[in-house]
């Protein structure tokens, strides 16, 4: 399936709430196409968007597409808090937050980077990060590329 198919709905999904917080959202790199399971694909982004939407106040969350070799990289960048470097690991555990020390239910339940992790882990990626606290994170996986991209 085309990137640009997959971004078409993400945008009309988080674009409202991404203005409602006065946040630029942006989908780069759609004329890729990938292979790959396009539901567990798609959850995967979904979740990854909505936490950097969730832990950004200012600035903006993008999803970018790289080729590398016969893989699509795909990066969620954002503006956010940020995470320190001893809670990497930690968050892609069940329960973990740590933008919500103090468990608010209405931020979230701390399930949606374990779910990601176990979706990547299905479709034979891996899910990583690279955060700097105050400045913003990366979220990236690698899937295959399709044989055929569009133009």
């Amino acid at each position: 399936f085309h990137m640009r198919e997959v971004y078409a709905r993400l945008k009309l999904h988080f674009e409202p709430q991404a203005f409602d917080k006065g946040l630029g959202l942006d989908f780069v790199g759609g004329r890729h196409a990938v292979r790959t399971d396009p539901l567990m694909f798609e959850r995967i982004l979904r979740n990854l968007i909505a936490n950097a939407i969730r832990y950004t106040e200012r600035g903006r969350v993008m999803v970018a597409c790289r080729r590398r070799g016969e893989r699509l990289w795909i990066q969620v960048w954002d503006t956010g808090i940020g995470i320190a470097e001893e809670h990497i690991e930690a968050i892609f555990d069940e329960y973990f937050q740590v933008g919500n020390p103090q468990r608010d239910r209405a931020r979230g339940l701390g399930l949606g980077l374990s779910i990601v992790k176990r979706l990547a882990k299905t479709l034979g990626c891996e899910v990583g990060c690279r955060s700097r606290p105050g400045k913003g994170s990366v979220f990236e996986f690698r899937v295959p590329l399709a044989t055929e991209t569009a133009s």
